[in-house]
């Protein structure tokens, strides 16, 4: 099936065989879904194979004995393609039996788990105001409640989201989201991946039950305060935000009734998000919102496509130049032997820049034969050097310390470095390393919204959005749900929200160097 003339010479017999054999529908998946990493050939249907006949195949490998459960996942989230389309019917057998297998599974007690949880707390006369440790797999946090408390300003009781629970970084870059270096190795390469999935791994789901912990909790609290989370986000938004960073004063956000059920709040506050979106790319585009120009569109507006008052704001790694990813291997993957040196190998540091940043005399003659030419590589390129006392040395810090911000978050903040740092991005940039973005939200934090709110990007996203907007959600007796789903919409509102101040502080600050 790679050699195209022969499925165009054979189609008539190929096209029996695939109809035929129940597996064909693995050959199927693994043309149109299966993300494969490793075998890239490529495969050829026979032209005969109709649309109608790849769906029976489908269809006929659910109900088969020989059904692998790691597809069931992706043929219900399956996109839709010119010549390969699976029915909403058949996606919904596919999900029903892969609910099924998962209970069958743990159901027969054969089941080898690992279990990990979080655990919040918010104790009175805490020595610390945050707390964090790991105990049996669960990751405990503490908050002071006591801190909380005496500081109970709205705007305050807002940025605990950030130096509490840390739902941005130091960057005001959405720390939440899934990124690829905390992929384990078996996490990267095992298993059954669609081609359109949102990957993400144990450390990303535990990032997740923290933040809906942390969220849940926090309402909690401020509700023991006598206020409510919504009243503190919308105070920040209509009024906050105009009196500190100049967001137009007619800036607006309507909140729901606090005795309203978690539908009905959800049906308040989805199309506020929309709106909330909305006003501030009129604001940036126009300079004001405008709201009888906000109504005369009606649908949701792309999360890519909210712009940014600041120029060149996010830094990203040029990932289609070989040369890069080569050297962001050598100097941050977990995967390099650089780090294997007498006599640091017990340390057991993550990747190379972990070594140089830790240790001040890595002898250059302890490195063996094997590692000699990757070595060389980055004293060609100036990363490196060996000193008089044969001794590696960093060349450039700036450099490494950027291209190390961007690979463990994927994206950097230029606007949130020094001024020498600065200079140093726009080397890298005229030497092809980095590039620039200039958008609301930069890209894994586009990833992450969108993860959560359509499936035009992830088939295997939330699809909070349409869900909510066209009232195809869960049925309105499943409770749990619907409260999962608005705690969900809160924590993405404060980050659009962290993110709309942040730009424009930077917007702000800049203006005032300016003059």
């Amino acid at each position: 099936m790679s050699h195209k003339n022969l499925v165009d010479k054979y189609k008539l017999v190929l096209c029996e065989f695939l109809k035929s054999d129940q597996q064909s529908a693995e050959i199927l998946l693994s043309i149109y879904e299966v993300e494969n990493s490793f075998n890239k050939t490529k495969l050829y249907l026979p032209s005969c194979l109709t649309i109608q006949d790849k769906e029976s195949i489908i269809a006929s490998y659910i109900d088969s004995g020989h059904c692998n459960t790691n597809y069931l996942p992706i043929i219900q989230n399956s996109k839709k393609h010119s010549d390969f389309r699976i029915s909403d019917k058949t996606k919904l057998a596919a999900k029903r039996k892969y609910q099924q297998s998962i209970k069958e599974f743990f159901d027969s007690g054969s089941s080898s788990s690992f279990e990990y949880g979080v655990a919040i707390s918010y104790p009175e006369h805490a020595s610390k105001i945050k707390h964090a440790w790991i105990e049996q797999g669960t990751v405990h946090y503490e908050f002071s409640l006591d801190y909380i408390k005496e500081n109970n300003h709205p705007y305050i009781l807002y940025r605990n989201f950030e130096t509490l629970f840390e739902y941005v970084d130091e960057q005001n870059i959405v720390a939440l989201t899934s990124k690829e270096n905390q992929l384990g190795i078996f996490e990267r390469t095992l298993g059954v991946r669609s081609k359109t999935e949102y990957v993400f791994g144990v450390a990303f789901t535990q990032l997740e039950m923290a933040s809906m912990g942390q969220i849940y909790t926090y309402s909690n609290v401020l509700k023991g305060l006598g206020c409510s989370l919504e009243d503190i986000l919308k105070t920040v938004f209509t009024n906050t935000l105009p009196e500190l960073f100049d967001l137009p004063s007619n800036a607006n956000f309507t909140i729901p009734t606090q005795n309203a059920s978690a539908l009905e709040k959800i049906r308040t506050i989805a199309p506020e998000f929309e709106s909330i979106l909305k006003q501030y790319k009129l604001f940036v585009e126009n300079g004001h919102i405008d709201f009888e120009l906000l109504q005369m569109s009606s649908g949701p507006t792309a999360i890519k496509d909210i712009p940014s008052l600041n120029s060149n704001k996010y830094i990203y790694v040029n990932k289609d130049d070989q040369e890069v990813n080569f050297l962001t291997y050598l100097l941050f993957s977990d995967q390099t032997l650089l780090t294997y040196l007498d006599p640091f190998k017990d340390k057991q540091y993550r990747n190379f820049v972990d070594l140089l940043v830790n240790e001040e005399e890595i002898d250059f003659g302890n490195y063996e034969e094997h590692q000699l030419e990757h070595l060389n590589y980055l004293i060609d390129n100036n990363y490196i050097s060996v000193d008089e006392n044969n001794c590696v040395q960093v060349t450039n810090w700036n450099r490494i310390l950027i291209l190390r911000d961007v690979f463990e978050n994927e994206v950097a903040s230029l606007h949130h470095y020094s001024a020498d740092i600065q200079d140093e991005v726009m080397h890298m940039s005229n030497d092809g390393l980095v590039f620039f973005g200039s958008s609301l939200f930069a890209i894994p934090e586009q990833n992450y919204f969108n993860y959560y709110l359509n499936k035009s990007e992830f088939t295997n996203g939330h699809d909070l959005r349409n869900s909510y907007l066209h009232g195809t959600q869960a049925n309105p007796t499943e409770i749990h749900l619907h409260e999962n789903s608005y705690l969900l919409y809160l924590k993405l509102l404060i980050l659009v929200i962290f993110k709309i101040e942040d730009d424009l502080f930077i917007y702000k600050k800049l203006k005032a160097d300016e003059e």
